[in-house]
């Protein structure tokens, strides 16, 4: 997987954990708040698995993934979230927060079930989010 893929894939997961700025993130029913389990499947099909935390004002993301060539692979991502006024949900991945040089992401996530929200980055990377 070239460098920029790796970097596409890390900086979708540090979205995850996105923007709890807003009141209308905290009403009840509506929040992100808890454990997710990420799917992220690159341009080539290839998929690779993240672990998602959210808490009421933000969260934290981690691919299950090592990358000996970008120290920006793997490593606990800080996030915010928030609900935006169509129902879909805005994740902001802070990975310049996790390590200097690291990119921050922000994607946008769908509702598609109770348990399953699906966004996809600027690179491509297409996330499903899975509550556990």
């Amino acid at each position: 997987m070239t460098r920029s893929l790796w970097r596409a894939a890390a900086c979708a997961g540090a979205l995850a954990t996105a923007m709890a700025t807003g009141p209308a993130a905290a009403q009840a029913g509506e929040g992100l708040e808890g454990d997710w389990k990420a799917r992220l499947t690159i341009k080539s099909g290839r998929q690779f698995d993240a672990d998602l935390q959210l808490q009421a004002t933000g969260g934290t993301w981690r691919t299950i993934l090592q990358s000996t060539g970008d120290a920006c692979i793997g490593i606990p991502t800080p996030m915010q979230w928030r609900r935006l006024d169509s129902g879909d949900y805005e994740l902001h991945f802070q990975g310049s927060k996790a390590l200097t040089g690291c990119r921050d992401n922000v994607i946008t996530f769908q509702r598609i079930d109770a348990t399953t929200l699906k966004g996809r980055s600027d690179a491509g990377v297409e996330i499903v989010l899975t509550r556990r």
